[in-house]
């Protein structure tokens, strides 16, 4: 967010900005977004929402951070099992916003101003449970050594969100199967 100066901010103002964002996000996607909307949906100034975003893409990835808290990596002493709490958490912290998040996505290709605070402020921290769980696991020698964090992320997230796409829907027969299959590629002997 932008520099604070002046008068104090007003938390319900911003929590306003973020829920009017992620509203127009719905309805509409990031194309037609505008900071005059987002505004006008939140009761307030056009100045009042850019003293806070310099900028749409921050706002927006502001709004899906918040909407989307990073969560803390499971660690129940079983890798597979960790790695079936990060496929549910995953599924269970999106639920309702998929589609806003996948349209945000899908926009940010080519658009290296949403991509890359896209990436940095919003991807990498929520995948950050994946890299937890997997340097735990190789401690434990639940995984083979060099292991990699990024692999597993991608093996896990990778398939929930296409399967997400394909089907419009993930039950849990789906993240306890791709969980698996992301265990047994991870898992799998090296010559294999």
């Amino acid at each position: 967010m932008a520099n604070e100066r002046g008068r104090p901010r007003r938390p319900e103002t911003d929590a306003a900005i973020l829920r009017a964002t992620l509203e127009l996000l719905r309805d509409g996607g990031y194309r037609t977004l505008s900071i005059e909307k987002v505004a006008t949906r939140a009761g307030v100034t056009r100045p009042t929402v850019y003293r806070r975003w310099p900028d749409k893409a921050g706002l927006v990835v502001d709004a899906l951070a918040e909407a989307v808290p990073v969560a803390l990596a499971p660690d129940t002493g079983d890798t597979r099992t960790d790695l079936h709490h990060v496929a549910r958490g995953l599924v269970d912290r999106l639920a309702g916003l998929a589609p806003v998040i996948l349209g945000v996505l899908a926009d940010s290709v080519g658009r290296e101003d949403l991509a890359a605070p896209l990436r940095d402020r919003y991807l990498r921290p929520r995948l950050r449970t994946v890299t937890d769980v997997v340097d735990r696991g190789i401690a434990r020698g639940d995984l083979p050594p060099g292991t990699s964090p990024a692999t597993a992320r991608d093996l896990l997230a990778g398939p929930l969100v296409y399967r997400w796409l394909v089907n419009g829907t993930l039950t849990d027969a789906d993240v306890h199967e791709l969980a698996d299959a992301a265990w047994r590629a991870l898992t799998a002997p090296a010559d294999a």
